[in-house]
């Protein structure tokens, strides 16, 4: 058990660069279309532009989410919405109140779809064949050839746009915290019965394998990301010095 829990920590080590380069992406693409625009609704408009792939593959991964575990839905948009707080809600799917299992589920959807697209992606693209076998050298040495071919950026745009709005929001997160004290108790629970070595092998690898791909997406997702904020951060300086102007943030 010692690999499966090793893997799980690097999965969520991965978490925390993910996270932090989208909050960095989602303010610096407002802030860039607010340095060329001046206006703060055109900015959220070229932030939702941008995003659009992401933001309808989030939004109907929602509602297949939904109707899979029959939880009704009461309404659909895919505009983007000033909330509270100064945030912007680029998309939303309202749903009819259910129970905390099937919320969590409902609300965890786009993040698994997205790992879903990004790993095809990868696969069909790139040309990365045993995603879960391959060392991290050689997908970093498979991933620089296959970015050479003339499409390669439409790509990697594709994987950035479904990245960035893959990561689920607030609302979507509001049901988890009465099932992660449900998971954590049960975790204490198997741990202390010494049940963990009763559960079947072909569980456990399937498991592994799971948080393996899992890896190989986040990891994917976060190379992306900050190839993009690079460029980001290049474009917007490059755009401070001709307009003679900058953002805030």
């Amino acid at each position: 058990m010692s690999n499966g829990w090793t893997a799980v920590a690097w999965l969520a080590a991965l978490l925390l660069p993910l996270l932090l380069l989208k909050r960095w992406l989602s303010r610096h693409l407002q802030g860039f279309g607010l340095l060329l625009t001046k206006d703060q609704q055109t900015a959220i408009l070229l932030q939702y532009l941008v995003l659009f792939p992401g933001i309808v593959l989030h939004e109907l991964s929602h509602l297949l989410a939904a109707a899979l575990v029959g939880v009704r839905t009461k309404g659909f948009s895919l505009h983007p919405t000033a909330t509270r707080g100064g945030n912007v809600r680029l998309g939303a799917v309202i749903v009819r109140q259910s129970d905390p299992i099937r919320e969590s589920w409902i609300g965890l959807a786009p993040l698994l779809s997205g790992c879903a697209v990004i790993l095809l992606l990868a696969r069909w693209k790139f040309g990365l064949q045993q995603l879960s076998a391959i060392r991290p050298e050689a997908l970093v040495q498979s991933l620089y050839s296959y970015l050479r071919a003339p499409d390669a950026w439409l790509w990697l745009y594709l994987i950035f746009a479904v990245s960035n709005a893959m990561l689920p929001s607030e609302s979507d997160r509001q049901p988890w915290g009465p099932l992660l004290i449900f998971l954590a108790l049960t975790a204490a629970v198997v741990y202390a019965t010494r049940l963990v070595p009763r559960v079947p092998v072909a569980v456990k690898e399937w498991t592994l394998t799971a948080v393996r791909y899992l890896h190989y997406a986040f990891g994917l997702t976060i190379g992306v990301d900050a190839l993009f904020a690079a460029l980001l951060f290049v474009v917007e300086k490059l755009a401070e010095r001709i307009l003679r102007r900058r953002v805030e943030y």
